[in-house]
């Protein structure tokens, strides 16, 4: 497993306001991975700063393909983590659009886009996507989204499962989200929660805070703010942990998904992440 400390040093860094709300002041909290990590004095958000040039942050991931995968620092390949996330987020996007053109941002290996496929045409978008051999009918663009120039309003869901932590800007993003949706248009987002109970007991020990791998840490008026002033009224939200990856055949029980938010919590002993509907709604 490739451990961050054995990546080479990153010497070109760039200083940036606040990906949430944008404000221009911070207060340095301390340091991981020798990037420093600050918090916004507006909205509480925590982001790396300065941080890697957009540059060379695809460099970063074309050069370590398993970074782009990994959750929590733990990069696996296992089907069945991949299988029970998408069958839970499927399930819940379904409660607002059941059918459609789908784009997945950050499609990764293509587990979701195969699970979507069954009810919506879809396609993916990711710097180093990995689509699994067994996907053969799933496409998937290389690059970042805004170099894939799809056309205005031309995709009724856009979902952004753990990818704002990611981003260079991820103020530019969403505008580009927002340019490419139908108006009406829905957005399922993930993210961490920097305001979780396991942020807030011992922040620098969070694994969610991994840079470079990752560089945004949204805390929930963070995000709020961030989709609303993005051009999105919110729909819903949920909060969620991480359910045991490691019992045989689980994510293949009918309708196994719906045990998912117990057995989060019993698993994690608290809440470390949030995930929100949100439509898109015409900016003056």
């Amino acid at each position: 497993m490739l451990e961050l400390k054995d990546m080479p040093a990153i010497r070109e860094l760039v200083e940036v306001a606040c990906p949430a709300c944008g404000a221009g002041q911070s207060t340095r909290v301390f340091e991981k991975n020798g990037l420093p990590i600050v918090k916004c004095r507006g909205c509480s958000s925590l982001f790396v700063n300065p941080r890697p040039s957009e540059d060379t942050l695809v460099e970063v991931y074309r050069r370590y393909p398993q970074l782009a995968n990994g959750r929590e620092g733990q990069m696996t390949d296992d089907p069945e983590d991949g299988l029970w996330e998408a069958k839970y987020r499927l399930r819940r996007l379904l409660e607002f659009r059941a059918s459609g053109r789908l784009l997945d941002l950050g499609c990764g290996r293509g587990d979701f886009l195969a699970e979507a496929a069954r009810s919506f045409d879809v396609i993916g978008v990711d710097v180093v996507p990995r689509i699994r051999p067994s996907y053969a009918t799933i496409s998937a663009f290389e690059g970042r989204l805004e170099d894939a120039r799809f056309n205005d309003a031309s995709f009724d869901v856009v979902v952004a499962v753990e990818v704002l932590e990611h981003l260079f800007d991820p103020q530019r993003t969403l505008g580009e989200i927002h340019r490419i949706l139908k108006p009406d248009g829905l957005l399922m987002v993930q993210t961490g929660d920097a305001d979780s109970l396991r942020s807030r007991l011992s922040l620098e020990r969070w694994t969610y805070v991994q840079p470079p791998v990752h560089l945004n840490y949204f805390t929930r008026r963070g995000l709020r703010g961030f989709l609303s002033n993005g051009g999105f009224r919110i729909r819903a939200s949920w909060s969620f942990g991480r359910a045991p990856r490691k019992v045989p055949g689980l994510a293949r029980l009918p309708d196994a998904e719906r045990l998912r938010p117990l057995l989060d919590l019993a698993a994690r002993g608290g809440f470390l992440g949030q995930m929100y509907a949100a439509t898109k709604r015409e900016v003056p």
